[in-house]
């Protein structure tokens, strides 16, 4: 079924083709023949039939260039107007063009009351409006009804004229008639090819047009995806810069305390030895941890995670994992609170990760709070059908702004990626949380107004073994 734009299209494609073919190909050989053929009735039949076939001429001429100039200006108003008012603009322009093509034949069917050769003439005319009516009058199938009209009478006035009566008359004029059914048979299938042309130039067009849209959309979408890998490719680039600044510090010191103890061997004072050992084994902690973060994220992203679910304690987790962190706190003068409800006992999850990501939390927590408090709440919530548990964290630390907000749980993108950073580490810790949170079907989120602190909640299912891994956005 046709749509109502396209059926619009395909009017306004036929009105526009016809006004090209009807006068910019055969309007000035059609003003030519009008106008020579009095001429030639004035110089071959008597009397003043002449000034009858002028006068046609000239009224369907007048008639003609201002129905060709009303049809020029509806072509240019196509676009704005609608099928009801098409047709029906369509539907007066038949009629101006019916009254052109009796105004034209109507004369020469009077040469069938004049002398010879007129009706010789009558109906060479109207054979030849015939023709054009079989080959131009073809925006409807129903057009030639309203156009032969004039032009069958005067085909067989002069063809019952040429006679001599009785049964020769009858011929003559049945055979003009006949000939006047050609072209109405001709004209309407003129008129269905006409239709089918218009219509596959019309496919043609919007075949052409969802060409350039889905052009437009495919340089779009690479261009998006351009701007997204030049983003990523810039993100690990500085990741990298970051990271090789990362791991030469405490290599480094690794190195550099390692060459004080051989000094202090040699010569024979070891008094400062255990102090140096100390700074090494931490230098070589945090590398660790670094290496390890790095490593994380990369089996993650590969699919190589693997979790190993038990049955624990997740309070004491809890309580164990904020006091890891509680020395860290004090250095920054801050104090950590605890809020465990009594409902929660017993996890099946991966305990390891679950530490990971708590600690994660309670880290970053730590790291940026200075004179203030750290909040471990945990309370029971339902993870979709299943129960769960949600471990906030909450700090009153500077807090995260929007726009870095939608930063926090990229890899390798980090709030201050720049050298001079007043934070140490990989950048990775939100982001393997919520990988992890996710992989064990649960989620990390962030709530931050800049300059109020911030809140992370993770969430995480009771019973692992019956949770769906939740795939990252």
């Amino acid at each position: 079924m046709t749509s109502p734009e396209t059926s619009r299209r395909i009017w306004t494609m036929t009105i526009r083709r016809f006004a090209e073919v009807a006068w910019s190909h055969h309007g000035p050989l059609r003003y030519v023949s009008v106008t020579l053929t009095p001429i030639l009735v004035a110089l071959l039949v008597p009397g003043y039939w002449w000034a009858l076939c002028s006068l046609g001429a000239v009224i369907g001429v007048i008639i003609d260039i201002r129905t060709q100039a009303a049809f020029a200006r509806l072509s240019k108003d196509l676009d704005h107007i609608d099928e009801a008012a098409l047709r029906n603009a369509l539907g007066k322009y038949i009629a101006a063009l019916a009254t052109v093509t009796a105004a034209y034949v109507l004369p020469y069917a009077a040469l069938a009351f004049a002398p010879q050769p007129a009706p010789v003439i009558g109906l060479l005319f109207g054979a030849g409006g015939a023709l054009i009516c079989a080959t131009l009058h073809v925006m409807t199938r129903t057009m030639i009804f309203y156009t032969i009209p004039s032009i069958v009478l005067a085909m067989v006035l002069n063809a019952v004229a040429l006679s001599e009566g009785g049964a020769n008359a009858i011929v003559l004029g049945a055979m003009a008639a006949l000939f006047s059914a050609n072209a109405i048979i001709a004209a309407r299938s003129g008129a269905k090819s006409f239709g089918e042309l218009i219509k596959a130039r019309l496919h043609a067009e919007e075949a052409a047009e969802d060409l350039e849209r889905r052009v437009n959309e495919r340089t779009a979408q690479l261009e998006v995806a351009s701007k997204r890998a030049q983003a990523a490719n810039k993100a690990k680039s500085m990741f990298l810069a970051n990271m090789s600044h990362e791991l030469r510090t405490p290599l480094n010191a690794v190195i550099g305390y390692s060459e004080i103890i051989e000094e202090d061997l040699e010569s024979g004072d070891t008094s400062a030895s255990a102090a140096d050992l100390a700074k090494i084994r931490g230098s070589a902690t945090h590398l660790l941890t670094l290496i390890s973060e790095i490593l994380d994220l990369s089996r993650i992203e590969s699919g190589r995670l693997e979790l190993k679910p038990r049955s624990f304690d997740l309070p004491s987790l809890l309580r164990a994992s904020l006091d890891t962190v509680k020395p860290t706190a004090a250095k920054q003068r801050t104090t950590c609170q605890v809020n465990l409800a009594p409902t929660v006992g017993l996890m099946v999850s991966d305990e390891t990760r679950v530490r990971q990501c708590v600690l994660n939390l309670l880290s970053n927590a730590a790291k940026f709070t200075h004179n203030g408090v750290i909040a471990l709440d945990m309370r029971e919530c339902r993870i979709g059908a299943a129960r769960g548990v949600a471990i906030s964290v909450q700090d009153t630390g500077p807090g995260i702004s929007a726009e870095n907000q939608a930063r926090l749980f990229r890899p390798f993108s980090q709030i201050d990626s720049t050298k001079t950073r007043a934070h140490d580490g990989a950048g990775l810790g939100l982001v393997i949380t919520r990988r992890l949170a996710r992989a064990m079907g649960g989620d990390v989120q962030v709530s931050s107004k800049l300059g109020e602190g911030s809140t992370f909640t993770l969430y995480l299912p009771l019973d692992i073994t019956s949770a769906t891994p939740v795939q990252a956005a």
